[in-house]
């Protein structure tokens, strides 16, 4: 009875799975997919801020990468593999802010951080307004240092190994610290106000964070940002904290082109930038120096976005030296939402960076930053005892 019964389920389940595969090959409609990739190709050509250093500094060659694209297209047949075509497209650029999103806003990519990301939707309190509580303990073994004491928790955990104070900063997205925005929080606030009003108070728990680190003796401090995917640009007024000094680096640069780009998926070099035609004027950033020592700056494959901007203006300015792995490469992401292509085929957005950082020596975020001193941050333990060698020596 049961054999049976599972044969009949089984059979049923074949016959929707065959059902739902007819129909996927009798609606695919051929030239809607190709419209939207044109579509797509045409908007990142005007639009997508890293399309020419993809293309000049990692080699990809976009005329085949557009006619294979376009070949499979024509040859999928379904919407599925349609689909995977595109996708494919799509990730051959490897870059974290160049996703798909669904069209009601959810992300299917890597990251939600940018220059304009973690401003959270009203509502009548930090919960319905998009806020919510990330994990922010410390996620780095800091406790095989010798001589380690944890020293707090909260939103920003500290502690200390001989005179090396740590501090960990895991988001940069003010909507990650719940109970700040709850503490924050007065009736009538706007949005923005609302997010201006969490991040005072943040930033004061980071000055008291520091404050506790001087008080048990450290002589320098490193921020922990691992794992941290980036956030607001709240970032610049925690980068003024750590350092006294007055820092300057080149401003993010704008899409904003003057001339027709179609070519470039011609394999013909563009007649233009794909950014505004004059570079902008350096951004200058004074530091408060709540601390004004040495800095260290701790780094993994998953400090991204926001974070990597931390990390730049620190290594480009001279103010600490970087620790760890090279960072993730999102780079700057999405200035006033960045770049959208809606699809007609999909409920989704194909969404781009619309600017673009880069460092001192020229090179885009996109390519990650690589820190001063490697550490195997891939086996964390092995890693915690390179740290350990590594300060006792300095």
């Amino acid at each position: 009875m049961i054999l049976r019964a599972l044969k009949w389920l089984g059979g049923a389940l074949l016959l929707v799975l065959l059902g739902l595969a007819s129909w996927d090959v009798a609606t695919y409609d051929r030239k809607a997919w190709a419209s939207d990739f044109e579509r797509l190709k045409r908007d990142m050509a005007q639009g997508y801020a890293n399309l020419d250093w993809v293309a000049q500094h990692r080699g990809v060659d976009l005329q085949r990468l557009s006619t294979d694209t376009a070949r499979d297209l024509d040859s999928a047949h379904s919407r599925v593999l349609a689909w995977f075509a595109l996708k494919r497209f799509i990730d051959r650029f490897n870059d974290p802010h160049l996703r798909v999103e669904d069209r009601e806003g959810g992300a299917s990519g890597h990251f939600v951080s940018s220059l304009a990301d973690g401003s959270p939707t009203g509502g009548a309190d930090c919960s319905s307004a998009g806020y919510e509580d990330e994990q922010h303990d410390f996620e780095f073994p800091f406790a095989r240092l010798p001589g380690w004491r944890s020293l707090g928790g909260g939103s920003f955990p500290t502690g200390i190994a001989g005179t090396t104070g740590v501090i960990r900063i895991a988001q940069f997205g003010e909507n990650k610290y719940l109970p700040v925005c709850e503490r924050a929080f007065r009736p009538g606030l706007s949005d923005r106000g609302l997010q201006l009003a969490t991040r005072r108070v943040l930033q004061q728990e980071l000055r008291a964070g520091i404050a506790g680190l001087r008080q048990a003796g450290a002589r320098r401090v490193l921020v922990d940002l691992t794992g941290n995917g980036g956030g607001s640009e709240w970032v610049d007024e925690v980068i003024a904290l750590f350092t006294a000094r007055a820092l300057t680096r080149q401003a993010p640069r704008l899409v904003g082109p003057a001339c027709d780009r179609a070519q470039v998926w011609e394999g013909r070099p563009p007649p233009c930038s794909v950014f505004r035609r004059a570079p902008p004027e350096p951004v200058r950033l004074r530091g408060t120096g709540e601390w004004a020592g040495s800095l260290l700056v701790l780094t993994d494959r998953d400090t991204a976005s926001a974070s990597e901007n931390f990390v730049a203006w620190i290594k480009d300015g001279g103010a600490g030296r970087i620790l760890g792995a090279r960072t993730a490469g999102a780079g700057c992401g999405y200035s006033d939402g960045g770049t959208r292509t809606p699809l007609t085929v999909r409920p989704v957005d194909v969404r781009m960076p619309n600017c673009a950082r880069f460092m001192k020596d020229g090179t885009n975020e996109i390519e990650g930053i690589a820190p001063h001193i490697e550490l195997p941050m891939d086996e964390r333990e092995k890693a915690a005892e390179a740290l350990a060698r590594l300060l006792s020596a300095r």
